[in-house]
Order: structure tokens, then sequence, then C-alpha cells
């Protein structure tokens, strides 16, 4: 997993290094979207600080990807490093990666969160959740018995953050190497506990923790 602040600029827009000038100012257009503070996607997601990071990472990723000249000096500069394939000079196609959001919200948002609600009612969650969380060291299996323990399936759970379902299995599953950067897991996990109604500062520190401890 990645610090946001070692992500390339390719990552930064969520884009394959074969994207056109075309795809390249789509992707800005969409991250704009997705992280300006009036967005209705993320604005629960992060704060002002966690924000600005973002936006000035992105805006430098498609300042350098826009014009042909930075990009085939970072490109260059990427191979070098090892970060990327020769066959990136020569803007080879490759596959697009799959977004953290699913940028259309929900008008039904509401509907999901009143079945999940419903659902966290019928059970006594203090006594479920001391009995899973039983120590300080919080995994995805954890996350998951809860979640499967109260009724509730992934699809809810999108629904209601839209952080995608790959995403949220990769949490689940204690599959660290596909997990996004730190800016990005923390307030996800910040998400999910709010779903269930737990502290999200226990359920993100257990979950660090368990990240030192098995990968």
């Amino acid at each position: 997993m990645k610090k946001y602040e070692e992500l390339n600029h390719y990552e930064a827009l969520e884009i394959p290094p074969g994207a056109s000038p075309f795809e390249v100012s789509q992707a800005y257009k969409d991250a704009l979207s997705i992280y300006n503070e009036d967005s209705l996607i993320t604005y629960s997601f992060f704060d002002d600080d966690e924000r600005d990071l973002i936006l000035k990472k992105i805006e430098k990723a498609f300042l350098t990807l826009i014009d042909p000249i930075k990009r085939t000096t970072y490109d260059r500069k990427l191979v070098r490093s090892g970060e990327a394939d020769e066959s990136i000079l020569t803007k080879k196609e490759r596959k697009k990666p799959i977004s953290l959001f699913q940028t259309k919200y929900p008008r039904n948002k509401g509907i999901y969160l009143k079945k999940i609600r419903k659902k966290i009612a019928a059970k006594d969650m203090k006594k479920l959740s001391n009995e899973i969380f039983s120590s300080d060291v919080i995994s995805g299996t954890d996350l998951k018995n809860l979640r499967e323990s109260v009724g509730i399936d992934l699809q809810e759970v999108f629904e209601v953050t839209r952080v995608n379902i790959p995403t949220l299995k990769s949490i689940e599953e204690n599959e660290f190497d596909k997990l996004p950067p730190t800016i990005y897991l923390k307030n996800f996990l910040k998400s999910y506990s709010d779903i269930f109604q737990l502290d999200s500062t226990t359920i993100i520190d257990g979950y660090i923790k368990s990240m030192t401890i098995y990968s």
C-alpha cells in the first residue's frame, strides 16, 4: 500500500499510462467533481487539509500529463526509477484502474441507510461488537464477521459509502497489497465504522495495527 504522496501522476488520476490527452482531461474533470469541497460523493470522507492535499496532487498530475513535453520527461523518469515499463514511452494502452468511488451519487442512499439501521436495531450491537473486537488488533475478518452477523451485504455498504466493492472486499479480506493509500483507507474505515455506529478511532487504530503485524 503506497502513501498518497508516493502515487505517480497516472495513479493519482486513476488512468493507465497509455491514456490519451482526452482521457487525461476527462479524468481530471472527474477527479475535481469527486474531491471538490461541494462534492456529495466524498463530503463525509475528507477534512479540508486532506482534500487540499488530494486536489493539489491531482492538479500537478494534470498539468504534467496534458503537456506533451512534460509528460515525455515524466514518463522517462518513471522508467529510469523502475516504476514503469518502457512500453509507457510508446503509450501502449493498458487496462484502466478501478476507480475507488462510484461517481454517480445514488438518490436512494437514504433507503439503504434506513434498511441498515433497521437491521442494526434488531441486534445487540454492544454485545456483538465486544465479542468480535475482543482485542485491540482488528482485522478485516473481524469487520466481515460483524457485517455478516448483522445481515448486511457489501452491496448495501457500497450504496451508502460509494466505495467500490473490490476495495471493500480487499479491506475485509486483509489484502493489504491491494488497499488504497492511507489517506483513503482511514476515511473508508471511518465510514464503515459510522454505518455500524462504532467508534471510528478504535476501528482505524485496530486495523492499522493488524496491517503492521500481518503484512
